[in-house]
């Protein structure tokens, strides 16, 4: 026989809750009538609509944070759930700990304390958990273990629900909503097309140049239809300037690594060099959205760290379910790899048995003009349900889709979006907000002059200035954390990453400036002794087909592991 799991504390008050409100905007007649509906004992909401607090209200001043602090602190552990890093329990006590101790923070002029203040003990968790139902403690298990069983109808609409979560709380415009992936080319790979032929003879085959190395492309959309400039890396150890036609865009980016495959650094570079620089450009001070995968590659230490300190909200996809939900996967990256694969035909026919780099960087230039388009990036956000905002068009393509539910019925409910504008100040001392938190909340409980809506609005506000204090005591122990990291590694690091000296990362445009100051420069009588090492020496030209792997051409640029940006020879005076 099949029983319903009882309900928890904080569903049986979310249900007494939405009783008193149904019965202040006067839906029900009664209080009988409202307690049926709810299915919530008669005589609790009629003590509840009497003014008696809740079980959870009259322990709070018992508790070490309060029940907005407590909140914030869940949301947070739900933020962190979502994305796929879950706080473990030593982290959720040193953030508690972190919002008390900024709100226990006093000038000594006012309340000198000579004692420490005692850490959080042990036994705080358990008594959170059990204040809070909905989280639990459990083992995490790798991402491979579940790989069959993750794009299911549960887990898309909890990625939807995180997202609506996310923009309703940010309100982001359509400029403002970033998704970044990477792809990749062989480069004289081609793909079967359909093909007209000679029924006489009986050869169908196809020549192609053959795959040569694997070129990878990061590249980044908005919800407006817009694509931020890529990062192209290539297979090699150095990047060379003959890679580069003259006419490649200026905001383009070149890399490389040994297999042509993008890593930490290069997810890092490209969020330094690329994103911030051109969203922000376009955002201003609005909250930007980005969008990504979870590879390895991209969620690293440095990088969220770098989206903290610009206040970039990240948000990742479920694993496996690119296909569904990501909008380059949509509608950009097929078109783009079918465009890509009739470029190499052409080549083919031609007769070219190599492509060279820099034949493959035009290629990449006219592909891109015709698949990276408005229509197709926001037929890629249409396609993944996120804008407009429509989970079925997604949830719907599922096997087994188990998430069409019946609805249950909505009841309407009261304005709470209010004028907040008093909570924007800067946050006031945590102990004297909430003495006076208690005493406002006191003297509401005693006056019944005022009127229900303002009383409501008084509490909640109250409320919502706790939780606001706490959530800033959290991104300040965030960035901390980011910043110590940060520090730690500018410590560790010995040496230069790159042959060219000065900085870690040069632009094209001085790496280019330096090229030309050398191929103008006069040749000089060698000075006697020993000879100094140059920041760009001049090489005698090597061709691709004899070493592909290598990166020995003309006036080989020496830069190990980095980002070129490729930027116009000159501007004119």
């Amino acid at each position: 026989m099949h029983t319903e799991s009882p309900l928890t504390p904080s569903q049986i008050e979310e249900k007494i809750q939405n009783a008193i409100i149904a019965l202040q905007l006067k839906d029900f007649k009664s209080i009988r009538k409202a307690a049926e509906y709810f299915e919530v004992p008669k005589s609790t909401l009629i003590a509840r609509v009497a003014g008696r607090k809740s079980r959870t209200q009259s322990h709070e001043m018992a508790q070490i944070l309060s029940n907005a602090e407590e909140n914030t602190l869940v949301r947070w552990i739900s933020r962190l759930t979502i994305t796929g890093f879950p706080a473990t329990p030593m982290l959720v006590k040193e953030m508690a700990d972190e919002i008390r101790l900024r709100r226990v923070q006093v000038a000594s002029s006012r309340i000198p304390t000579s004692t420490e203040i005692p850490p959080i003990g042990h036994e705080w968790i358990y008594r959170f958990q059990k204040r809070h139902p909905e989280l639990k403690t459990c083992y995490s298990r790798q991402l491979e273990s579940n790989r069959a069983k993750v794009a299911t109808p549960e887990n898309i609409q909890a990625w939807f629900d995180a997202f609506r979560t996310r923009l309703i709380e940010r309100k982001y415009e359509l400029d403002d909503m970033y998704n970044m992936d990477e792809t990749g080319f062989g480069v004289g790979s081609t793909q079967s097309t359909r093909i007209i032929v000679d029924s006489t003879q009986k050869s169908n085959w196809k020549v192609t140049a053959g795959k040569q190395e694997w070129i990878t492309a990061f590249e980044c959309v908005n919800a407006a239809g817009k694509a931020l400039s890529p990062m192209i890396i290539f297979k090699a150890q150095n990047t060379n300037s003959a890679w580069i036609p003259k006419d490649t865009p200026q905001s383009w980016q070149f890399s490389t690594s040994t297999n042509g495959w993008t890593s930490n650094s290069h997810g890092l570079e490209w969020l330094k060099r690329v994103f911030e620089p051109e969203s922000k450009k376009v955002s201003g001070d609005r909250p930007r959205l980005l969008i990504m995968d979870g590879h390895s590659s991209h969620i690293t230490g440095s990088f969220i760290a770098f989206c903290i300190e610009k206040e970039i909200d990240l948000l990742i996809l479920p694993p496996h379910c690119f296909h569904l939900l990501q909008p380059l996967d949509i509608a950009v990256y097929g078109p783009m790899k079918r465009y890509h694969a009739l470029e190499v035909d052409r080549y083919s026919r031609a007769g070219v048995k190599r492509i060279q780099r820099a034949e493959w960087v035009e290629l990449f230039q006219n592909i891109r003009k015709k698949a990276l388009n408005s229509s197709n990036i926001k037929a890629g956000w249409r396609g993944a349900g996120l804008v407009p905002f429509a989970p079925r068009k997604v949830l719907d393509i599922l096997p087994f889709n188990s998430s069409q539910q019946p609805s249950t019925p909505q009841m309407r409910m009261s304005n709470q979006d209010l004028d907040l504008s008093i909570l924007r100040s800067s946050p006031p001392d945590g102990i004297e907000l909430r003495q006076a938190n208690q005493t406002f909340n006191k003297a509401l409980a005693d006056n019944d002059s005022l009127a229900s809506p303002t009383r409501r609005y008084a509490k909640r506000m109250t409320r919502l200035v706790e939780s606001q204090n706490a959530e800033i005591a959290l991104l300040r122990k965030q960035l901390a954390d980011a910043q110590e990291v940060i520090e730690t590694r500018k410590k560790r690091t010995k040496g230069k990453r790159v042959k060219l000296q000065g900085q870690f990362v040069f632009s094209s445009e001085e790496v280019l400036k330096m090229v030309r100051e050398a191929e103008e420069k006069p040749k000089e009588k060698k000075p006697r002794g020993r000879p100094r090492k140059r920041p760009i020496e001049e090489l005698e030209e090597e061709t691709e087909e004899e070493e592909p792997e290598s990166s020995s051409s003309d006036l080989e640029l020496e830069l190990d592991e980095c980002v070129a940006r490729r930027t116009r020879s000159h501007r004119e005076n």
